[in-house]
């Protein structure tokens, strides 16, 4: 791949994969090529979060087919070798701030939504995940509400982490591109509507009760997590990946 042509996007936007069987089981090294990304992924780069956990579902039996669309992130890393993450402190910033998304139910697979979030301190991307909900969530609503619960769950570590540092955090911002579950964990009333949700689900409401954390409303095209959920188009992404202070070191 070291003279492969370069791709814009790490994943084709909207891109619907089914799984393979044994008859049609490459022998291409699927498994090992998503080790390293998986590394590459948790370490540096962020912006492959969606794709790398997208074709990890396929490692049981990858086919030729899944491959292929595999190698479009060794692509996309050879037309971003110049990319990475940039540390600047903006003073303006909260010390501790999240994005939080969810992709409801795209995934013909198993109809599973997927959950992301990214964490900064200071202006600066310091954590970030993508990770496929273990539950089928039954409207967009609560796919984002256990996405937002599982970013709250990330940030209480990482908010008693920066405290021992010696930075004092009365609240944390965490910001959500959907009306609904704003009014759901803000709003006693709404709880109400939906009993189906498990009561773990339900601390976030807590937590914002409790001044811990605010739940902020941001719209979709500065949603950052965005990015950690689905394919987007090239467009949207580079404008996302800037967002995240992934730029060009040169």
């Amino acid at each position: 791949m070291l003279e492969c042509k370069p791709s814009s996007v790490p994943m084709e936007c909207r891109l619907q994969l089914q799984k393979g069987n044994e008859s049609t089981r490459t022998t291409k090294p699927y498994r090992e090529l998503v080790g390293c990304l998986m590394y590459v992924t948790l370490t540096t780069r962020p912006d492959l979060c969606a794709a790398v956990n997208y074709y990890s579902q396929f490692q049981s039996c990858p086919t030729d087919e899944h491959w292929v669309h595999l190698k479009r992130i060794l692509r996309y890393i050879k037309g971003s070798l110049d990319i990475g993450l940039k540390f600047e402190a903006v003073n303006e910033e909260p010390v501790l701030a999240a994005f939080c998304d969810a992709d409801w139910a795209n995934n013909v697979v198993d109809r599973r939504s997927v959950t992301g979030y990214v964490f900064k301190v200071f202006g600066c991307t310091v954590a970030w995940g993508t990770r496929k909900q273990p539950t089928i969530s039954l409207s967009s609503t609560e796919a984002e509400l256990i996405a937002l619960c599982v970013a709250v769950c990330e940030g209480m570590w990482l908010k008693r982490l920066i405290e021992e540092l010696g930075h004092n955090i009365s609240t944390v911002p965490y910001y959500e591109d959907n009306q609904s579950t704003i009014k759901v964990v803000c709003e006693p009333k709404a709880r109400s509507r939906l009993k189906h949700i498990d009561v773990k689900h339900r601390f976030v409401s807590d937590l914002v009760q409790q001044g811990q954390i605010e739940v902020r409303y941001v719209s979709t095209d500065h949603q950052e997590a965005d990015i950690m959920t689905k394919g987007l188009p090239a467009g949207q992404f580079r404008r996302l990946r800037e967002r995240l202070n992934l730029l060009d070191k040169n």
